[in-house]
């Protein structure tokens, strides 16, 4: 029983876990996105003159 419970614990460890590493990655692509686009959109106002 106290097996049981160790392991359930460490699954909820394990899924906390993944899905914290996965939103910090999909965070960190959002932000590099949207600064990458602003870039794109003032080289082009550059490039308009």
């Amino acid at each position: 029983m106290n097996d049981e419970k160790n392991q359930d614990s460490k699954l909820k460890d394990d899924q906390s876990a993944a899905v914290l590493a996965t939103a910090t990655f999909v965070v960190f692509f959002a932000v590099y996105w949207f600064l990458q686009i602003q870039s794109v959109r003032e080289l082009l106002e550059l490039a308009r003159g």
